[in-house]
């Protein structure tokens, strides 16, 4: 889901995982409302990483664990694995035990990433999960996300151009409706609110300059091997 701020995108994901109750209207989730469902049950079968997750006082290893109470210290090991996060943690003094609240915002949020590992949820919700981060954390994040999107039904909120373009369907909300549907092909020809969104975007990352770059930078490597 894409669009300017205040289109009602988070909206979307709350009322998902039922944190309210529409005004009007209705939800359904395969065919039935989705106040028919079980909300506990729900939430089970449902992963979720925010721009800010929630990192309460504890250590690395009870963070993890929040994402299955019954999990062993060797498996939370490797959902850190997975999240990129382990080797960084074994960089600290007290490793799996330091505190989860003094780590960078990019490592917190590998910690949400490393719960959804743990927790292996089939839907997965992800609203802004790079916002506020740098080039390199943000990188790192999108490996993370790439992995665990594999076999999953993912929902994404996000302006990253990577994050979006290779998505099944993308959705553009504007006013809290959605206007539009489709691929990033089929959006883009359409001339409409999608493109003048993805036109700003790339815009706003100077992405010509960066491709010339890049280019550049191919050439010299081909004279070098030359």
């Amino acid at each position: 889901m894409v669009g300017l701020s205040g289109a009602g995108k988070s909206t979307i994901l709350n009322l998902l995982c039922k944190f309210y109750e529409p005004n009007s209207g209705e939800m359904l989730l395969d065919g039935r409302p989705l106040s028919d469902y079980d909300t506990h049950a729900l939430r089970q079968r449902i992963g979720l990483v925010l721009q800010k997750n929630h990192i309460f006082k504890g250590s690395i290893e009870e963070n993890i664990r929040y994402g299955n109470f019954e999990a062993t210290l060797d498996e939370i090991k490797a959902a850190a694995k997975q999240a990129y996060l382990h080797d960084q943690i074994m960089a600290l003094p007290q490793q799996y035990q330091s505190d989860a609240q003094q780590l960078s915002g990019g490592q917190q949020q590998r910690i949400a990433i490393a719960r959804l590992f743990l927790k292996n949820p089939p839907i997965i919700f992800l609203d802004e999960p790079t916002a506020s981060l740098d080039a390199i954390a943000t990188e790192q994040i999108k490996n993370s996300l790439d992995a665990i999107k594999q076999g999953r039904t993912v929902v994404i909120i996000s302006h990253s151009l990577a994050q979006i373009v290779d998505s099944d369907c993308i959705y553009v909300m504007k006013q809290g409706r959605a206007v539009e549907s489709g691929t990033h092909d089929e959006l883009y020809d359409k001339r409409g609110a999608y493109r003048e969104i993805f036109d700003a975007s790339a815009r706003s990352l100077n992405i010509e300059k960066l491709a010339r770059v890049m280019v550049d930078d191919g050439d010299e490597v081909e004279d070098t091997a030359a």
